[in-house]
């Protein structure tokens, strides 16, 4: 049983580590899509900006297709990342399958212990029965 206990709180840490990168995954895929969010704002002021100054509209041009872009990129390391969080629910999702097999074994063997304990206490309550039943018949 220790070794399983052991095992238990490897499976345990390893379950807890995976879950901590999926919250730094989680929280940079959060950070990409806010920066996408803000660029799309810059790009709707500039358009106004533009708009009511002829003479930016120049610039406005190359300004927008920089920011198109770099969301286009940043899409990309979105995709990256979600490739990454996929692999690490399967990861998470196998730890978590190993750590139950083992859980589920602890319990097992502690329900035999507790049976085969039960049995040795009838055993003896038995024989002490007996004992007393052949001195009563004396």
């Amino acid at each position: 049983m220790k070794g399983l206990k052991t095992l238990i709180r490897l499976h345990k840490r390893n379950l807890d580590d995976l879950r901590r990168q999926m919250v730094a995954l989680e929280n940079e895929k959060a950070q990409l899509q806010q920066t996408i969010v803000v660029m799309q704002r810059e790009l709707e002021s500039e358009i106004l900006l533009a708009g009511n100054q002829p003479e930016m509209s120049s610039f406005f041009g190359e300004f927008a297709k920089r920011i198109k872009n770099r969301q286009e990129a940043i899409s990309q390391e979105i995709v990256v990342v979600d490739g990454k969080i996929d692999k690490l629910n399967n990861e998470i999702s196998t730890e978590f399958t190993e750590l139950k097999k083992f859980e589920i074994a602890l319990e097992n063997a502690k329900i035999r212990v507790a049976a085969e304990e039960a049995r040795k206490e009838t055993l003896m309550l038995d024989e002490i029965a007996a004992q007393q039943f052949q001195k009563k018949n004396k």
